[in-house]
């Protein structure tokens, strides 16, 4: 670690016993003797979720600002004056019903392909490079991570159930090139250790887990160093950063505690949760993290593949997702349908509110990020790509002007995405089927 008097390195490491390592959040220290508060990065995340919105129960009826929010998005209203939604847009098919929709959310695309082909031709990988790509190029620069993939479910490598595709493009939304899709990754406890650490080997790992050793432990020393260097307004942002930091680890551990009484599934996989409710929680607090101690500034987080089989008993819908997905007008179906999408906006809030309670340069974490949730589909029902959901959420450094409801009719998708671009300050003219941009 180098510390001067006048200036703290941005890129400062808290070293540690096995191989931990810790970045730190922006602080005061970091700018240089008599310069303004440092300048933060922007930072960009995408949320997806399978299955669609109803549209009735999403879409503000009335557009411009002020508007009155619909039950779905109703505990989003907390953030308004850092909010944008876009109704009537259009979402390409993707050349699949479902894996079509969460395979171009994030380039317009989606698979590359000529149906007419014969032989293995739509067993290749080929789509367009994603938006949080192109992102992730102008603002990464030496952050540890260039990106953060992750999920909570995968489709393996089941035979048939891709619609005649790779089963990779279920398990991405995202593209580092036209052939390189970045597959999301599901185990809290890896992300964990890419963010902080690797420990090598399954058997390294679970000798680490039984010595019940923190990562913050081992960089004690480090820290009080750090910290006598520090003024009180620093130190509090430390404190808070790594107390965020043990907070994930003891969930990591308690969650692997329970996995260790299961007897009978000795594949699963350390660090895997085993309630749903759980594996957000800790996964959105990793991302939480990755923006705080700079990490990295972009991550994709899918909720869950576009074939998923999940039911949500823990509030009340034991339905798989899918399945209420096709509800058929029924009302009880349209109403555990709608539990479901806002199951995932409280806890999307409770994420935004993290992010707004960080403090970060001039602002917070929320001030310098935009932060993008939608799906690939509208009602599920119908499989119809017109009007779905799409909320943007953050300070974009200035630069979103918020409390609005853009209509943007026959709109594709990819005027939003290629919109975001530019807020990220990317040069590009055109994304996937983009015919211009929508006015963020």
């Amino acid at each position: 670690m180098f510390i001067t008097k006048k200036h703290l390195s941005r890129r400062t490491l808290l070293r540690g016993t096995l191989g931990a390592t810790v970045a730190l959040p922006f602080l005061d220290a970091m700018a240089p003797a008599l310069s303004a508060a440092p300048v933060s990065p922007f930072r960009f995340g995408a949320v997806y979720l399978p299955n669609g919105v109803y549209p009735d129960t999403w879409h503000p009826d009335a557009a411009g600002s002020d508007f009155a929010f619909k039950p779905v998005m109703q505990p989003l209203e907390p953030f308004r004056n850092q909010l944008v939604t876009v109704s009537k847009m259009k979402a390409p098919w993707g050349e699949s019903i479902h894996l079509g929709a969460s395979s171009s959310f994030l380039n317009g695309v989606g698979p590359v392909v000529n149906r007419d082909q014969k032989g293995d031709a739509l067993g290749q990988l080929h789509s367009k490079k994603t938006v949080d790509q192109f992102i992730a190029d102008r603002v990464a620069g030496d952050t540890p991570l260039r990106s953060i993939e992750v999920g909570t479910e995968d489709m393996g490598t089941a035979v048939g159930a891709c619609d005649g595709f790779a089963c990779t493009f279920f398990n991405t939304l995202s593209w580092r090139d036209d052939s390189s899709p970045l597959p999301v990754g599901i185990n809290p406890r890896v992300t964990f250790e890419r963010m902080f650490g690797e420990t090598d080997s399954a058997e390294r790992r679970m000798a680490r887990l039984k010595q019940k050793q923190s990562l913050l432990d081992s960089v004690t020393e480090e820290t009080a160093k750090l910290e006598r260097s520090l003024g009180a307004a620093d130190r509090s942002i430390l404190d808070e950063y790594l107390t965020n930091i043990r907070e994930v680890e003891q969930q990591l551990n308690r969650m692997e505690t329970r996995l260790n009484t299961i007897t009978g599934n000795p594949e699963a996989p350390i660090g895997l949760p085993d309630a749903f409710d759980d594996h957000l929680n800790v996964t959105y607090n990793l991302m939480h993290l990755a923006y705080q101690g700079d990490i990295s500034r972009v991550f994709t987080f899918m909720l869950s593949h576009e074939a998923t089989d999940r039911g949500y008993a823990h509030i009340g819908v034991p339905e798989q997702h899918h399945s209420i997905s096709h509800h058929g007008n029924d009302p009880e179906k349209m109403a555990k349908y709608a539990k479901i999408a806002t199951y995932h906006i409280v806890k999307f809030g409770e994420f935004l509110d993290k992010l707004k309670a960080t403090k970060d340069g001039d602002g917070t974490l929320l001030d310098h990020a935009i932060l993008y949730w939608g799906s690939g589909m509208s009602n599920g029902n119908a499989h119809d790509r017109n009007n779905p959901p799409a909320v943007i959420v953050g300070g974009a450094q200035g630069r979103l002007k918020g409390n609005r409801h853009i209509v943007a009719k026959d709109t594709p998708t990819a005027n939003l995405l290629l919109a975001m671009a530019h807020l990220g300050g990317v040069e590009i003219d055109k994304l996937g089927a983009s015919t211009g941009r929508v006015d963020l």
